[in-house]
């Protein structure tokens, strides 16, 4: 009775997880559609072949009299047997193969949708991250809405609400510009590339970082050794310096420092960003490129960000064909490097 029991339970739950999952249904639809379509040329292939072979024999069969209908008998009797041994044979033949289609057809349909599977689950965390990300600004700003509306705030009180509401419609519109950027990376190959000086880009985008640093108590070096040809997006590329610095930064200890090199590399240029930060644990690297993944707590506290820089860069880096890796040692702090193509002058 237990056992019984156990096992409605058991198929409840699968019946249960078949109407949740769309791709399973369509796996059994696609083998579905499969096995039917072999069984019926298999039908048709197996009907042609009974019937020829018993035309055959049938037209082998001379009759000469009266005489021959003893022998005539028995050549029917072996023929009847012959035919009924032939659709044994296509029964069981049909049977196995059948078994067999269903099987691979099962096997082949699955391989055919995981690629759709894949992308419709990272799609639904994509939108699922969004949400979460989303609702933490507009909390904050509901909060200090209402705050303000019961209250009779002072001037410093409405400066300081509006100072926080200015944070977070930064961080929404900046999230925003991220999740558009992400959206059209499968419009890549439209993007149009142009020879000019890496070396200058970097360096200006450096200076640039400067007072961000400065500001964040960071010392921000450059070690550009030579000028650098590359054929790219420079807006691209100027954002993917702006991500990987500024997360240097931000993701660095007080009096920390962020060294930016430049250099050739085996005909290739190697960029380099190290820093003397809080450093990423061997669990978390492999994640890193993921949409809104943040590593732990302690680089949570410290990001202004939605967890997307680094989905860009990786997007960024992969457009111009090149290569990125990340070093790290926890609390020691992280290298990124990139290996991109130069361009002759």
């Amino acid at each position: 009775m237990i056992k019984m029991v156990n096992i409605s339970k058991q198929f409840a739950a699968w019946v249960t997880s078949f109407k949740r999952n769309p791709f399973l249904k369509a796996r059994l639809k696609l083998t579905a559609y499969y096995t039917i379509g072999v069984f019926s040329i298999l039908l048709v292939f197996s009907v042609a072949v009974y019937g020829l072979f018993a035309k055959n024999i049938s037209s082998d069969l001379e009759y000469e009299g009266d005489n021959q209908e003893k022998n005539v008998n028995v050549e029917l009797l072996i023929v009847n047997k012959a035919q009924e041994q032939l659709q044994t044979i296509l029964f069981t033949v049909d049977g196995l193969i059948i078994i067999l289609i269903i099987i691979f057809s099962y096997y082949l349909s699955g391989k055919t949708l995981k690629p759709i599977e894949i992308s419709y689950k990272r799609q639904k965390k994509f939108v699922a991250d969004t949400a979460h990300e989303l609702r933490t600004p507009l909390a904050v700003m509901k909060t200090g809405a209402e705050a303000t509306l019961s209250n009779n705030n002072g001037k410093e009180e409405y400066k300081k609400l509006t100072q926080d509401f200015l944070e977070e419609i930064n961080f929404l519109s900046s999230m925003v510009d991220d999740l558009l950027f992400l959206a059209h990376s499968d419009d890549f190959k439209k993007v149009e590339f142009s020879k000019f000086d890496f070396s200058r880009l970097v360096h200006k985008q450096i200076e640039l970082m400067k007072p961000y640093a400065s500001k964040k108590n960071i010392t921000l070096h450059d070690n550009i050794q030579g000028k650098f040809q590359i054929d790219g997006n420079k807006t691209y590329l100027r954002r993917l310096l702006v991500n990987l610095i500024k997360n240097a930064i931000d993701y660095n200890k007080p009096k920390g420092e962020v060294i930016v090199s430049l250099q050739n590399k085996k005909q290739q240029i190697e960029l380099k960003i190290a820093d003397t930060g809080i450093g990423i644990s061997k669990n978390d690297l492999g994640y890193i490129f993921d949409r809104f993944y943040k590593a732990d707590w302690a680089r949570v506290k410290q990001s202004s960000g939605a967890g997307l820089g680094l989905s860009i860069v990786k997007e960024i880096v992969n457009l111009h064909h090149g290569k990125i890796d990340v070093q790290s040692e926890l609390g020691k702090g992280t290298e990124v490097i990139i290996i991109l193509s130069s361009v002759s002058s």
